[in-house]
């Protein structure tokens, strides 16, 4: 999938979306929590894919899959050129960091040269992002 593709999800409703992809009751927890968003029905998608909805409304794609992360962060930062960004700390690890490009609705963890995981979202003010989405993760114990 394509990042254009994944920001198309955005303009279908929930039910919509459990229709038009044959989602079953096995794939849906309902009422969980990402991050600050929360009674959220989330959907899982297979291949470390999952969306987040709210009141009907698409709030959050979460993909953990290495590879299909690296390809959406390759692609979107062959199409971002001198967008804002925020580097904020990573829940993913220690060394790891999240660059926000909350303007374009898309944040990325990093560690060196691998992707830990790719957020996309409506695109929002980084303090909109920061005070609604971001939760900080503490500091790391060994």
């Amino acid at each position: 999938m394509t990042l254009k593709e994944y920001r198309e999800y955005f303009r279908v409703s929930y039910n919509q979306f459990i229709t038009q992809h044959n989602i079953q009751d096995s794939q849906i927890s309902k009422n969980v929590r990402y991050k600050k968003l929360t009674d959220v029905d989330r959907i899982e998608l297979g291949n470390n894919q999952w969306l987040y909805f709210k009141d009907g409304e698409l709030k959050m794609i979460y993909i953990s899959d290495e590879a299909l992360a690296k390809k959406i962060w390759t692609e979107f930062k062959s199409i971002a050129a001198s967008t804002t960004e925020e580097t904020v700390r990573s829940r993913a690890g220690k060394t790891s960091n999240q660059i926000v490009f909350a303007e374009q609705g898309i944040t990325v963890s990093t560690h060196k040269d691998s992707v830990d995981f790719i957020e996309i979202y409506p695109p929002q003010s980084l303090q909109n992002y920061l005070a609604n989405i971001y939760r900080d993760p503490g500091p790391f114990i060994r």
